[in-house]
Order: structure tokens, then C-alpha cells, then sequence
């Protein structure tokens, strides 16, 4: 919980009861609420990125990982060290049109799904910017070399810091509801809030995922993936029927839900 207290720009002086107006130019650095009740950050962007469309958000620190962001950002992400994670779960009618290779209408949800979390950051970027701190929304799916496959940054990484998921088999952030369908975006800021705790779960004994690849790149741990297979294997599709675009989508909608059962049961499911 953050509490501010604005003081008047001309004088230096505190003015009891008043609040910031809405349009002023600000010295830098963070600015000061007056006697305002006391509202809650995070609860105003996760209830905005929830209204329109999130299904997953958190917070953690990432000053540890600017030296691995693209050097595209990396001078100005040394100065942000905290990140927002936001997730929107692929709709899954649309996965289960999929049977051996994507299609057009799985390319156009998947670009559609990008460009709403693409809305989403911005507009949480604006509010962060409104209340005095510095935000940089990051692009959701940017491609900045094909090989290797390399971002701005790793989501998904930030996103199992931010507690949205674990680290699954299928080198993909498995979130307990949806699974593997979620598609993130990251904010870097230096707002602090309170950091998400990171997800104590696995993927235990399912093998779902590995069983539905065509590639075969699936192991039985996260290290044991093998990213030259699946990078090969989309491209493969990408020349079929001059679809056009480095996805494949097999692997997504075959997680279980773990909300509903323990690990222990899941355990002994045959999947």
C-alpha cells in the first residue's frame, strides 16, 4: 500500500484537503498526493487490465535480468527494476480446431490475442506514467532474430517470477487454470508494489504436452526441451499452404486443469 501526500509546486507549502489536479507538469521524480483517502495501486491496474481482458497479472523484480534484455531496451531497463506481468489465455475452441498443424483461424486468434495484450500494456503504462513513475510496455510476440528465437526479453520468465505459472515442459509458462494457453506481455517500471510470490507447482508426471508434439522436443523437464527441434518444426509449417507464420499451437490445450484436483491426483492420472 503506497500513500502520497502532494505539496504545493509554487510555494513548498502543504495544502490541506486538496488533490492533484489532473494536468500538471510534475518536477521529475515522484509527486505527492494530499490528504487523499488512501487508495491501493496495484488494485487500480490489475482491476483495469482485468476489465479488459487479463486473466492473469503480477509483480516481481527484474534488475537481476536487464543484462539479458535485447540492447534495444537495456540501458533504459537498468533502470526499471521492477516488471508487470500480464496474461490473456488463448480461447480454447479455437486450439481444439488444431489436429496436426496450425490453421488460419488459430493465426488469426493468435495475432488478435497479441494485439489486445499490446492494448493492455500501454494503457496500464499510462496509469503508471499518471501517477508520477516511468513505465515501458514491452510487445507480446516481436521477434527481433529468428536464430536463435529472441525477444525484447523473456515473459515467461518474468511471468514465473510474477507468479502467474511454472516453468512446464513444453518451455512454455503453464498457469494453473489455463494452462499452457496463456500469452503474456511484460511493463518494465520503478513503481515498487508488493511482489507476487512465484507458483509452487509443476508439472509433476503429466506428459501431455510431449505427447502431442510433432516434434518430439518435449522432455520430461523444462531443461531437457529442445528449442532447435521446435524452432525447425514451425518453420516446416510456416511453408505449408504458404501459411506464412512461425507458430504451431499442439501443445497448448492438452494441460490439466489444477484447480480442481490436488497434484496427488493428477499424479496418477493417465496423461
Amino acid at each position: 500500500m503506497n500513500i502520497f501526500k502532494f505539496y504545493d509546486q509554487f510555494n513548498g507549502s502543504r495544502k490541506e484537503g486538496t488533490a492533484c489536479p489532473l494536468f500538471v507538469d510534475f518536477p521529475p521524480g515522484r509527486f505527492y498526493y494530499a490528504d487523499m483517502q488512501v487508495f491501493d495501486i496495484r488494485r487500480e491496474l490489475e482491476t483495469t487490465a482485468q476489465n479488459l481482458g487479463a486473466a492473469a497479472f503480477g509483480f516481481c523484480r527484474v534488475d537481476d535480468l536487464a543484462a539479458t534484455f535485447h540492447y534495444e531496451i537495456r540501458s533504459r531497463a537498468e533502470k526499471l527494476p521492477y516488471a508487470i506481468s500480464v496474461g490473456i489465455a488463448l480461447q480454447r475452441a479455437v486450439l481444439e480446431t488444431l489436429e496436426n498443424r496450425p490453421n488460419q483461424l488459430y493465426k488469426a486468434h493468435y495475432k488478435t490475442t497479441n494485439s489486445q495484450l499490446d492494448q493492455i500494456t500501454f494503457r496500464l503504462g499510462q496509469i503508471i506514467a499518471g501517477h508520477g513513475y516511468n513505465a515501458l510496455p514491452i510487445p507480446a510476440s516481436v521477434v527481433l532474430s529468428r536464430k536463435p528465437p529472441v525477444g525484447h526479453l523473456n515473459h515467461r520468465e518474468i511471468a514465473f517470477r510474477a507468479g502467474l505459472g511454472w516453468r512446464g515442459k513444453n518451455n512454455l509458462l503453464v498457469h494453473p487454470v489455463c494452462g499452457g494457453r496463456l500469452r503474456l506481455a511484460t511493463i518494465l517500471t520503478d513503481m515498487e508494489l508488493e511482489l507476487s510470490k512465484p507458483q509452487e507447482l509443476n508439472c509433476g508426471r503429466c506428459h501431455a504436452c510431449a505427447k502431442r508434439c510433432p516434434a518430439d522436443a518435449i522432455g520430461d523437464t523444462p531443461e531437457a526441451f529442445d528449442l532447435e527441434k521446435c524452432r525447425l518444426q514451425v518453420i516446416r509449417f510456416s511453408k505449408e499452404n504458404d501459411y506464412g507464420h512461425q507458430i504451431c499451437g499442439l501443445c497448448l490445450n492438452c494441460c490439466p486443469d489444477r484447480s480442481k484436483k490436488s497434484m496427488s491426483e493428477e499424479a496418477n492420472d493417465a496423461c
